[in-house]
């Protein structure tokens, strides 16, 4: 009968060298992880510095107001009501408006940019959704949570049928938005 394994017929020397290439691949499994290369994990982007307390509750009043009309109002979506809400922490805010929420990094001054976008899929109304603020804070931008804060951007909902791709909405509006 045979007893000897044959694990005990590979020499060390073969493990030794396998090492390597296992060594490497975990690195690059965990790179961002704060074991080694700066990734996914890291944070590239510069702290806020000046005019960051964007942070509160801001009221909402759109250019055009009216109705999307067509196969909008046929889905139920329309111009959102607000508020625009806006948590800030160490530069990345996340905001909620008419239940969705998006978030995205805030650098101040000077390019006071705050730009989101959100895709979802709504699996109950077989829709796709893509929200997109593009906005800018206007100057001065605030220094303290009781400064006045004025928003201004632009708001995009796009749905489409997950079915018909040829079902579509589109909501296109400049908005203004105020603490």
């Amino acid at each position: 009968m045979h007893t000897r394994s044959p694990r005990s017929a590979r020499s060390p020397k073969a493990l030794t060298f396998l090492r390597v290439p296992v060594l490497l691949a975990v690195g690059m499994m965990t790179m961002g992880s704060g074991m080694g290369n700066p990734g996914c994990g890291s944070s590239s982007v510069p702290d806020c510095e000046e005019g960051c307390d964007i942070g509160g509750t801001y009221q909402l009043q759109f250019a055009d107001p009216s109705p999307p009309g067509g196969q909008c109002e046929t889905w139920g979506a329309g111009v959102p009501q607000g508020p625009l809400v806006l948590e800030e922490a160490n530069g990345y805010i996340t905001a909620t408006l008419d239940g969705i929420t998006l978030s995205t990094y805030y650098s101040g001054e000077p390019s006071r940019k705050l730009d989101f976008a959100v895709g979802q899929r709504l699996t109950d109304k077989k829709l796709d959704r893509t929200v997109r603020i593009t906005s800018t804070v206007a100057a001065p931008s605030p220094s303290s949570s009781t400064d006045r804060s004025v928003i201004e951007g632009e708001y995009v909902l796009e749905l489409v049928s997950t079915e018909n791709t040829a079902l579509k909405c589109l909501i296109q509006r400049n908005f203004t938005a105020t603490r």
